[in-house]
C-alpha cells in the first residue's frame, strides 16, 4: 500500500508510526466528532511496524491475536498468528475504515520544535533524498518502543574474530541458506523460542546458548471457545468481543496468581516444561529461571514445538556465560566449546525513546530523562505531545486502545474549553515526590528497559505520575475521566 498524495503541511494531529498503535490512533481520530485534520507518517515503505520488518522464520505473535487485534475489527484466524496474517489484518483495517488517504510512508521524522506563541509543533524530516516540514497542533508518537533499524547485540570478547556469519533476527537476510549448517542461537526469549523450531530441521544442528533461562507456557494454537461459537453461526463481532474479554480476564487472574503465589507459579511452569522433555533432562539448569514469573514476560511455546526438537536431538541447550568467540565458534566460561558456522543473536532490541526524534521547546533542546510522565502518555514541560506505550503484561494493543480513547477525549476536552495547549505540571503536593524509573524494575525488568533507563522519562512515587502496569485498574479509571485532576494545565 502506498499513498502518492501530498503530505499536508498544516495539521491538527500528526501521528508518527503506522503499526498497530498508529492504525489504532487513526481509527479513533477518524471517528472523533472533532473531525480533525490528521496524517499518519512512517519511515518504512508500508504499514505494519514490527510485523512488516520482522522476516525471520517462524515470526508470530506471542499473545492472542484476539487481544493483539483491534477492538473494532474482529480477528478470525488462528489465535497465535504469523507476521503475514497480522500484516494482512492491519491492511484490511486501513482499507475497511477508509484510512488510506491519511497514511504517508517513507517519511522519517528527525526534528520537532514547539513554538509557544503559535501553539504549534514544527516537524521536519526526510522523504528519500528530499527534506520536508509541516506544522501540527498536536503530536502523537505511535512508533512503538524499539528501534527498527537494528537489534541489540552485546559486546563479546573475540567477536570480530569469528569467521562465520552473524545474523540478528531483526535484520534477517532473505538469501540465507542454513542447510547443513551448525547454528548457535544466542538468547532465551520469545524470538529464540519461535525461530529455533522453524530452522532446526534444515540445520545440521542448533545449539541454544543462553545466559539464564526464561519461563515458558505450552499450548496448542487453537481457541476452543471461538471454534465452538462459530458452530452456532455466532457473528464474528460477538466472537471477537467474547474471546477478547475472556483472554483479558484470564490474564488478570494469571498476573494475580503470579504476584500472590510466585513460588507456586514458578514450580507449575517448570513442571509443565519438564513434562515435554525426555526423562532425566536437566530442567533445573536449562529451564529454571533466576527471576520470578511476574518480573518478565512468560513466553509461549505452540504445540510444544521447541521441546519436540530438543527431544529429537536436533536442538541442544547450553546455559553458560560466553568467555570468547573464536574463529569457528564460541567458548564458555565453563570451558565448553561450541562449533558454529552461523551465529544468530536473538539478544533483544534497543528501546526507542519517543522515536529518537530531536525535540525542542521554545528553542531549548529537550532531554526526556528530565521530564516526568503523566500516566505513561504525556510528559511535564512538553505541550501537546502524547506517546502510545502499550501493555507489557498482555497484548500491546489493549493499552494502546485505552491511550487512543484517552487522547481523543483529551482533544475533545481541549476543544470544549477553548484551549490550544495542554501540558502536565507537578502540583505543590507533588513537589517533594521521589522520582523513579519509567517502569518500576521491581515490577518488570526486561533487559531493554534496564539498558535504556537513563534515557527514559521519570515516574513519580504515586499516580498519576506513573506508567501503570495494572491495565485492569487503569481501564476502570478512564471510564469517567474528566481531565480535572489539577495536573493538566489548559491554556
Amino acid at each position: 500500500m502506498s499513498n502518492s498524495g501530498t503530505l499536508p503541511t498544516d495539521l491538527d494531529v500528526l501521528v508518527v508510526g503506522a503499526g498497530l498503535s498508529g492504525v489504532n490512533a487513526a481509527y479513533h481520530l477518524a471517528h472523533s466528532p472533532l473531525a480533525p485534520r490528521f496524517a499518519v507518517v512512517d519511515t518504512h515503505e508500508s504499514f505494519g511496524g514490527t510485523w512488516l520488518i520482522h522476516k525471520y522464520p517462524g515470526v508470530r505473535t506471542d499473545t492472542e491475536a484476539y487481544t493483539l487485534g483491534f477492538s473494532f475489527k474482529p480477528w478470525v484466524g488462528a489465535p497465535y498468528a504469523d507476521a503475514s496474517a497480522i500484516q494482512q489484518y492491519i491492511g484490511e483495517t486501513i482499507e475497511e475504515f477508509q484510512l488510506t488517504d491519511n497514511f504517508f510512508f517513507g517519511r522519517q521524522i528527525t526534528d520537532a520544535s514547539w513554538d509557544p506563541a503559535a501553539a504549534r509543533w514544527t516537524v521536519r524530516g526526510k522523504h528519500g533524498a528530499e527534506e520536508f516540514s509541516l506544522t501540527t497542533k498536536f503530536l502523537w508518537m505511535c512508533h512503538g518502543y524499539y528501534r527498527h533499524e537494528a537489534g541489540y547485540t552485546p559486546e563479546w570478547p573475540g567477536f570480530n574474530s569469528f569467521k562465520g556469519q552473524v545474523i540478528h533476527p531483526q535484520n534477517w537476510p532473505t538469501d540465507i541458506d542454513l542447510a547443513g549448517k551448525r547454528v548457535v542461537v544466542i538468547g532465551s526469549g520469545a524470538t529464540m523460542a519461535t525461530l529455533v523450531p522453524n530452522i532446526a530441521d534444515e540445520c545440521a544442528h542448533v545449539t541454544v546458548l543462553q545466559r539464564s533461562p526464561t519461563y515458558f507456557f505450552q499450548s496448542p494454537n487453537v481457541e476452543p471457545l471461538a471454534d465452538q461459537l462459530r458452530q452456532y453461526d455466532t457473528p464474528e463481532e460477538w466472537i471477537h468481543e467474547i474471546v477478547r474479554r475472556k483472554s483479558v480476564a484470564e490474564m488478570q487472574s494469571l498476573v494475580q496468581i503470579q504476584q500472590l503465589h510466585p513460588e507456586i507459579s514458578k514450580s507449575t511452569l517448570i513442571a509443565m516444561v519438564a513434562k515435554q522433555l525426555p526423562e532425566g533432562y536437566d530442567v533445573e539448569r536449562h529451564f529454571t529461571p533466576r527471576h520470578l514469573p511476574q518480573d518478565q514476560r512468560v513466553c509461549r511455546i505452540l504445540n510444544g514445538d521447541l521441546f519436540a526438537k530438543i527431544s529429537e536431538g536436533k536442538v541442544s541447550m547450553v546455559t553458560e556465560e560466553i568467555k570468547t568467540f573464536t574463529e569457528d565458534g564460541i567458548e564458555t566460561l565453563d570451558g565448553v566449546s561450541i562449533p558454529a558456522d552461523v551465529v544468530i543473536t536473538a539478544t533483544g532490541f534497543n528501546l526507542s525513546v519517543l522515536g529518537d526524534v530531536n525535540f525542542s521547546v521554545a528553542g531549548e533542546d529537550v532531554n526526556f530523562a528530565n521530564s516526568v510522565t503523566y500516566r505513561g502518555m504525556l510528559f511535564t514541560n512538553l505541550p501537546n505531545l502524547a506517546w502510545t506505550f502499550g501493555a507489557l503484561r498482555l497484548s500491546w494493543t489493549m493499552r494502546a486502545d485505552l491511550v487512543s480513547q484517552y487522547v481523543c477525549g483529551l482533544l475533545e476536552h481541549m476543544d470544549a474549553v477553548g484551549a490550544s495547549t495542554v501540558v502536565p505540571e507537578l502540583r505543590p503536593v507533588d513537589g517533594s515526590m521521589a522520582l523513579q524509573p519509567f517502569v518500576d524494575p521491581k515490577q518488570f525488568n526486561p533487559g531493554y528497559l534496564l539498558r535504556a533507563e537513563h534515557l527514559m522519562p521519570k515516574a513519580g512515587a504515586h499516580a498519576p505520575w506513573q506508567m501503570s502496569m495494572d491495565f485492569w485498574a487503569e481501564r476502570e479509571e478512564f471510564v469517567d475521566e474528566t481531565f480535572d485532576d489539577g495536573c493538566l494545565k489548559f491554556r
